[in-house]
């Protein structure tokens, strides 16, 4: 054993004492919203730039500093949401798409082995579709504290994490790396007393307050450091990588499905959620194979990546669109994180059908939208549902949820809150006459834009009927249906109406 060995002393000494406590607070608070608004133009800036164009080791970075930058505003919201006492921390807790969380990590420290001159490698054996009942920033600081250990103790090794489920049915995220190892005098296990570094003492710090458990060790697979956290089966939701969940899940089994995407985990994790669905995906990994295999083979539905070699996603779509045979009228659906206005537009304008946002977080969503744009029964409303009982079939769900408004208001705070409702009332308002025009003329590409747009607004504040009577008016364009489009625009428009009134009261109560 070396001078590297991996012991070292913690840094601290107690909190800090009551008053400077309460002015630490006191001063988060009031740069709140400067905090918030600064990080979201960085993390926004980035989802803007358009890596299609960039060479790969710059696309790689960019994508490190982006899934940092993402881990960043996720921190400051965290901290925002404790200064704002214990009430605003708790309504932060949901549940975690496992997928989501290692698509994050790929990000972010593919790049960072990459300047380091070493490898990074991901090896999941556990259903990307899995479910974590956590705060998702508490887990991805206890991971990402071990993997930057693992970087820094890893003397030039590769570090490589490994999620699975073991026999107990706990989820293992194990680190990994090829450096000296530990001590051997240190304990077996992480000691809050003696260490291990900082990183893996708050990777224990954290642990215990989701129930769960970090565990050292040494030896293989990459013969230095082993390091895992355990959650037990009580925090997962979800069964094996290819078991169906319930009967009632969506039934993709007879659904021919070509996916185009370029990334390895990203085919991992969608893999794992169409088999758990019973589909037999085919898997192109750019943007000519994608094409090739059209040639090949028929499919019901094709999801592409907008970001892939040789031709990009818009590439596929035009393509696809301009052919003279059957394949031409396939639907088509965008598989990409970037879902400002003018990415939709262009996606849309390229011939897609929908847009799927990643990282997909609910697997039977994803099927269920799947079945939607294949157009198979989804078991969701379908338009001759809203035709026969308008918007009062249960179905739709409840009109409005406030408290998922509330939730929305409390995390921006009382300026932040004031803008919000502000910006919601324009938005809501434009949307609302450009709909309103787009019926009149029987435009199906302003129906299609602008009902998508409405479905994530309407989702988002707790309008729940309101997003599924504008996702029944959006199929019913995709499909056509052009005479049935006013009929089912009415009552979308009855409860666009309310949402709009009740944002503007709520903006009136704030002064």
């Amino acid at each position: 054993m070396d001078d590297r060995s991996r012991t070292e002393t913690t840094r601290g000494g107690g909190p800090p004492a009551t008053d400077e406590t309460a002015r630490f607070v006191e001063t988060l608070q009031r740069f709140g919203h400067d905090m918030r608004a600064a990080v979201s133009d960085v993390v926004g800036g980035l989802r803007l730039v358009d890596l299609e164009r960039l060479d790969p080791e710059t696309r790689t970075q960019l994508e490190r500093v982006a899934a940092a930058g993402d881990a960043l505003a996720s921190l400051v919201e965290s901290a925002l949401l404790i200064a704002s006492g214990p009430a605003a921390e708790d309504r932060a807790a949901n549940g975690v798409s496992l997928g989501s969380l290692l698509e994050h990590w790929r990000k972010r420290w593919t790049g960072h082995a990459r300047e380091n001159g070493v490898g990074f490698e991901m090896v999941v054996d556990a259903d990307p579709g899995l479910s974590l009942l956590v705060l998702r920033m508490t887990v991805e600081r206890i991971v990402s504290n071990l993997i930057a250990n693992a970087f820094d103790h890893a003397s030039g090794s590769d570090v490589r994490l490994s999620v699975r489920l073991d026999d107990d049915a706990a989820l293992v995220f194990e680190v990994a790396d090829g450096g000296p190892g530990f001590n051997p005098a240190a304990p077996p296990v992480v000691s809050p007393r003696e260490g291990h570094g900082l990183g893996l003492k708050i990777a224990e710090e954290l642990s215990e307050q989701l129930g769960a458990t970090v565990r050292i060790g040494r030896g293989p697979p990459l013969g230095g450091a082993v390091v895992q956290l355990v959650l037990p089966p009580g925090l997962i939701v979800g069964d094996g990588p290819v078991r169906r969940q319930d009967d009632t899940w969506p039934d993709l089994s007879q659904v021919e499905i070509l996916v185009a995407e370029d990334n390895l985990t990203n085919q991992a994790i969608l893999r794992g959620m169409l088999e758990q669905l019973g589909a037999r995906p085919v898997f192109t990994s750019n943007g000519a194979e994608a094409l090739e295999a059209l040639e090949q083979m028929r499919f019901d539905i094709a999801l592409i990546d907008i970001e892939m070699p040789l031709l990009s996603g818009l590439e596929v779509m035009r393509a696809v669109r301009a052919r003279a045979d059957a394949a031409a009228t396939m639907p088509l659906v965008a598989l990409t994180a970037y879902v400002l206005r003018d990415n939709r537009e262009a996606i849309y304008t390229a011939g897609a059908d929908g847009i799927i946002g990643k990282p997909v977080s609910s697997t039977e969503e994803f099927g269920r939208t799947i079945l939607r744009y294949a157009g198979r029964p989804a078991g969701l409303p379908e338009p001759e549902d809203v035709l026969a009982a308008g918007a009062g079939d249960p179905a739709f769900g409840v009109k409005m949820d406030e408290a998922r408004l509330d939730e929305l208001l409390a995390v921006a705070g009382e300026d932040g809150a004031r803008e919000l409702l502000d910006r919601l009332s324009d938005d809501l308002c434009a949307l609302r006459d450009r709909l309103d025009a787009g019926i009149a003329a029987r435009s199906v590409p302003i129906i299609r834009e602008q009902t998508h747009i409405l479905v994530a607004i309407s989702g988002a504040v707790g309008a729940d009927r309101l997003c599924r009577l504008s996702e029944v008016l959006n199929i019913a364009a995709k499909r056509r249906r052009i005479d049935d489009l006013a009929a089912l625009h009415a009552p979308c428009r009855d409860d666009l109406d309310d949402l709009i009134a009740l944002i503007a009261m709520r903006a009136a109560t704030r002064g």
